[in-house]
């Protein structure tokens, strides 16, 4: 069983902002002593004033310096507002930087102000979406390309640097909609799922990522990762008090987007029946048994946690690290 880590680049603005990084590394090291075997970054632009967070390709750059044999991907990009040329480049250069060893999740965004700052009408994500893998793929493949499509056009190009593999790097597709799942299984090397993503929903969105992909003759030999919040601690009692308020805050966040229905104002219990079957947070015989749960039901082959939210101190979240490595390593 792999075990990834969800490294977390947001910190809130009324933090100390000479801490989030020294903090961020120290839990990258902790993770790979613990037997995390890889690295996930995620991508937002345009957070504040009341966030901050990190650029995606520096913060790539610097991981595989400090986590080397470790494997780097992101969780996801947002393929419609980057320029694919750009794009096929840094992820190349990321794979030469990790030996081979780099996945791009891309996905197609949902902020509206992030599609407003780089001037593309969210109508247009997904056939840019779907035009950008196209001439991604081909830059990773071929000497030369000349591409004429609606939103890019090359004449006779070839990239400075191609993967180290011949057929490309693994590209992931991330989604939350029926059409989307679809359109991993069709396009994409797998699905990149979201950590509040119930149970039920997990279950039926990778039958329909199966079915899709055997419909469509495409490759059945492929990873089965499971993204979780996560957060483990010495008791459940503990647990719970622990990251109930950090978890909370960053799930109100997204349903200023439309991402949640979660109402933190209605306490513990609420908290715990949201969390039932989206969220991996107790004491380390209750995340081992909800491990081997994903494991032998969803065929998990991986694991991606987040496990560090703004307000959780950074000492609980070491803590945890070391505890979930411990479990992993026995199962």
């Amino acid at each position: 069983m792999k075990l990834g880590l969800f490294v977390t680049l947001e910190w809130d603005a009324d933090g100390d902002d000479s801490r989030h990084i020294p903090n961020m590394l120290e839990q990258v090291k902790t993770a790979r002593d613990a037997g995390f075997s890889s690295l996930w970054v995620p991508q937002h632009f345009v957070v504040g004033p009341k966030k901050r967070q990190l650029a995606t390709s520096p913060v790539l750059g610097l991981l595989a310096g400090i986590a080397p044999g470790m494997s780097l991907g992101t969780g996801v990009m947002l393929l419609p507002m980057l320029n694919p040329v750009l794009l096929a480049e840094e992820a190349a250069t990321m794979d030469h930087l990790t030996d081979g060893n780099f996945t791009l999740g891309v996905g197609l965004g949902y902020r509206d102000a992030e599609f407003q700052v780089f001037g593309v009408e969210r109508k247009s994500r997904v056939p840019r979406f779907r035009e950008y893998i196209d001439v991604i793929r081909r830059l990773w493949t071929e000497d030369r390309v000349t591409f004429h499509g609606k939103y890019i056009h090359l004449d006779d190009v070839g990239l400075s640097l191609r993967p180290k593999n011949p057929a490309g790097i693994p590209i992931w597709v991330g989604s939350a909609v029926d059409d989307g799942v679809r359109r991993a299984a069709e396009i994409g090397d797998s699905w990149v799922n979201a950590g509040s993503m119930s149970r039920d929903d997990l279950r039926r969105w990778w039958a329909m990522f199966h079915q899709t992909r055997v419909a469509r003759g495409k490759s059945l030999n492929y990873p089965r990762q499971v993204a979780r919040e996560c957060f483990c601690g010495p008791d459940m009692k503990s647990a719970t008090a622990l990251a109930m308020g950090p978890i909370a805050a960053k799930y109100q966040h997204y349903a200023g987007f439309g991402w949640s229905d979660f109402d933190p104002s209605q306490g513990e219990a609420a908290f715990n029946e949201f969390a039932q079957d989206r969220f991996v947070v107790g004491d380390e015989a209750f995340v081992r048994d909800e491990l081997q749960r994903y494991r032998d039901e969803f065929g998990a082959t991986e694991f991606r946690f987040r496990m560090a939210w703004p307000g959780l101190p950074q000492s609980e979240v070491l803590a945890s690290i070391r505890r979930v490595g411990r479990i992993v390593a026995d199962l």
